[in-house]
Parts: structure tokens; C-alpha cells; sequence
């Protein structure tokens, strides 16, 4: 066995929302890695957080993971695929959440959230925007809220130098941006190698 594999099932926990994943799976929605989440998890746990902004419902998998943490989670949530927010209103009604998780139906690049205030954000929603997202959505959080954003390694597209598609390569020097950007940043930066890559920001 790789380390790389020993690692990612130690880093594993039990699937709490099986029919979901499963779903998710046969299906081809794009959820976050099952390492990556227990990581994001422990953040989570750790920081003591309450309130919870996340960028990317999808089917609402991510959102139910992480309100489990702790009851005094409450979690707000946008997604702008009208298929895939009716999906993720439907599992999360059927959780034992529903009450704590808002879902949001609108594009994350216009969506406005008042006076809320949140002390953490997940960004996990079109990749080439992280930069966009990142510079919205901190003027919601308070001073000491933790962001992560997933996927930045974009399934090992970050480190290939020859791609002949161009979408892809525009993608890719976008995310690289992205990352660097944070990296030289004011911000205290962690750059994980789990799950397609976190990146935790301070």
C-alpha cells in the first residue's frame, strides 16, 4: 500500500449519509473527498465554529457533514443550479439539519447577505472563481473566521505544464493564480495535500 492511501484511510471516517454519497457517486456529482471532509471537519471542531458560509451547495452533502459537528452550527449555503438545489433541499429536509442549514438559490458572484456574519467559509464552487469568491465573501466574516477552499489541485491539472486544451489551461493558471496570490498574502496560509488539496486560510 502507498502512503499516500494509508494516510487518506486513517484520515477516513464512517459515511453518515450513505444514500447521498451514493448518490453522488453513480451519479457523477462532484462532492469533496471523503479525507478532505474529515479534515475540513476537524477545523470545524476545533475553531468552535457557529456559523458557517459555503460557496457550492451541490447536493448538499458538504452542508450536512459539516452541521453535524455540533448543534450550534447554523450553516448558510449557495447553489445556482436550480437541478442540484432542488436535490439538496430534499436531502437536507429529510436530515435531521433542516433547521439549521439555509439554502440559497442564486449565482454566488451576485448573491448578497446583508448584515450575516459568518466565522468560517468553505469555498467549494467554480474553481476559476476561488479568487473572485475569496475577495466577496471575506467582507462577511469576522476577524478571526477560518476559510477553506477545496479542490486545489484540480485533480492534478495544477501541476501539468503541457495542456492542450485551452478552457483547461485557463483553468489551471487561474487556480495557480489563485494559489500563489494566497501564498505571498497578508493571511497565515496552510496548503494541504489531502483529498484534490486544501487550502486554509487564516
Amino acid at each position: 500500500m502507498e502512503l499516500s492511501n494509508y494516510v487518506k484511510e486513517l484520515n477516513t471516517q464512517k459515511e453518515i449519509f450513505e444514500d447521498v454519497y451514493l448518490y453522488a457517486k453513480d451519479n457523477h456529482v462532484p462532492i469533496i473527498d471523503a479525507d478532505a471532509l474529515n479534515a475540513v471537519k476537524q477545523y470545524i471542531k476545533i475553531k468552535g465554529v457557529k456559523r458557517i458560509l459555503e460557496i457550492g451547495t451541490a447536493i448538499g452533502y458538504s452542508a450536512m457533514h459539516f452541521a453535524s459537528v455540533s448543534e450550534e452550527i447554523k450553516l448558510t449555503t449557495i447553489e445556482k443550479d436550480p437541478y442540484s438545489y432542488e436535490l439538496a433541499k430534499s436531502n437536507i429536509e429529510n436530515s435531521p439539519y433542516n433547521d439549521r442549514i439555509e439554502l440559497i438559490l442564486g449565482d454566488a458572484k451576485e448573491v448578497e447577505l446583508g448584515n450575516k456574519r459568518f466565522d468560517f467559509l468553505f469555498i467549494d464552487a467554480s474553481k476559476g472563481n476561488n479568487q473572485f469568491f475569496f475577495d466577496k465573501y471575506k467582507e462577511y466574516l469576522t476577524d478571526d473566521a477560518l476559510i477553506i477552499v477545496d479542490n486545489i489541485f484540480i485533480r492534478g491539472l495544477i501541476v501539468e505544464d503541457e495542456v492542450a486544451n485551452k478552457n483547461k489551461r485557463k483553468l489551471r493558471d487561474k487556480v495557480r493564480t489563485f494559489n500563489q496570490t494566497m501564498k505571498d498574502s497578508e493571511y497565515s496560509t496552510s496548503f494541504l495535500n489531502i483529498g484534490d488539496g486544501l487550502l486554509v486560510i487564516y
